[in-house]
């Protein structure tokens, strides 16, 4: 085996790690992995909450980030609707600033939420 092979693994290495990582960044991302801890397919899900697999899918990939069946959601994976939204327990930990601003969150389009994260993580590790 060369140095490129090496090379390979620890890019995908990488990805994987940055998957992971970005799994329980975003609502989509936690339903993804909490779904898979149940070893459920989108579509068992969608019928557990009454709806299409193609629904499932889009709030996986972040295409409906405001789900009207979030409660039912986080009734059938056995969480929160708090953790699915913002990854934490109880909205509560939560303080006000954090709250809006994850509802202003919400509510950008996507190139504007790429560019606002962008420049957050700029100055957060300046």
């Amino acid at each position: 085996m060369d140095l490129e092979y090496f090379s390979k693994l620890d890019k995908l290495d990488m990805v994987k790690h940055s998957r992971n990582h970005e799994d329980l960044e975003s609502l989509g991302g936690r339903l993804r992995r909490r779904r898979k801890e149940l070893g459920w397919t989108q579509m068992f899900l969608a019928e557990q909450v009454g709806t299409s697999q193609a629904v499932i899918q889009k709030i996986e990939n972040g295409k409906s980030l405001r789900p009207r069946i979030l409660e039912q959601i986080a009734d059938s994976l056995d969480v929160k609707p708090a953790w699915l939204m913002f990854g934490v327990e109880e909205v509560g930990e939560l303080n006000e600033e954090a709250i809006e601003l994850a509802r202003a969150w919400a509510r950008l389009s996507e190139p504007h939420r790429s560019a606002m994260k962008d420049a957050i993580l700029k100055i957060g590790t300046g």
